[in-house]
C-alpha cells in the first residue's frame, strides 16, 4: 500500500481521476452502485468499495470496474443506458457498466484536459470536458483526438 493519497489504493483506478473530488464521492459511488445492482449492497472502504449480497459478505472490490464485472457474472447488474445531465457518480458507474460491451465517451465539467482513460484494464473511456453541470455518456467512441 502507498498511502500518498490516503485512499489505501497503490494505483487509483481510472474512475479516481475524474470529475472534481470531494469527501463524499465514494459514498455516492457506492450508492450509485447498489442502484445497479439488484439485491446487493455495496459501501465506500479506504481500499475500495465492501460488497454484500443477501447470502453475506463477499471479498471487497477495489474499483467500480471490479463490482460491475462481478455483478454482471453474478446475474445482478441492471444494465446502463446512454445518458445527460447525470451526477458524476451515476455517469462513472453507468461508463463502467456500457464499457462491457466496448468504448465509451464520458463528457462533462471535467477540470483536466481531454484524454482517454481505460475501464477494466482495457476498454477506452474517453474523457471530454465540456462547459455543463451534469455529466454525459455515450456507448459509441470516436478516435481519440478526432
Amino acid at each position: 500500500m502507498c498511502g500518498a493519497c490516503g485512499s489505501g489504493r497503490v494505483r487509483a483506478p481510472w474512475e479516481d481521476t475524474v470529475g472534481a473530488r470531494d469527501p463524499a464521492t465514494s459514498r455516492r459511488l457506492a450508492a450509485a452502485l447498489t442502484g445497479r445492482l439488484r439485491r446487493w449492497r455495496v459501501a465506500p472502504w479506504a481500499g475500495g468499495y465492501t460488497v454484500a449480497a443477501p447470502q453475506g459478505a463477499l471479498a471487497p472490490a477495489r474499483s467500480i470496474d471490479e463490482v460491475v464485472a462481478r455483478g454482471r457474472d453474478a446475474g445482478v447488474l441492471a444494465g446502463a443506458a446512454p445518458g445527460e445531465d447525470l451526477a458524476l457518480a451515476e455517469a462513472l458507474v453507468a461508463a463502467s457498466v456500457l464499457a462491457l460491451d466496448g468504448p465509451v465517451v464520458l463528457s462533462g465539467p471535467d477540470p483536466g484536459a481531454p484524454r482517454r482513460v481505460l475501464a477494466h484494464g482495457h476498454v477506452p473511456v474517453d474523457v471530454v470536458p465540456r462547459p455543463s453541470v451534469g455529466w454525459g455518456v455515450s456507448g459509441a467512441s470516436v478516435p481519440f483526438g478526432a
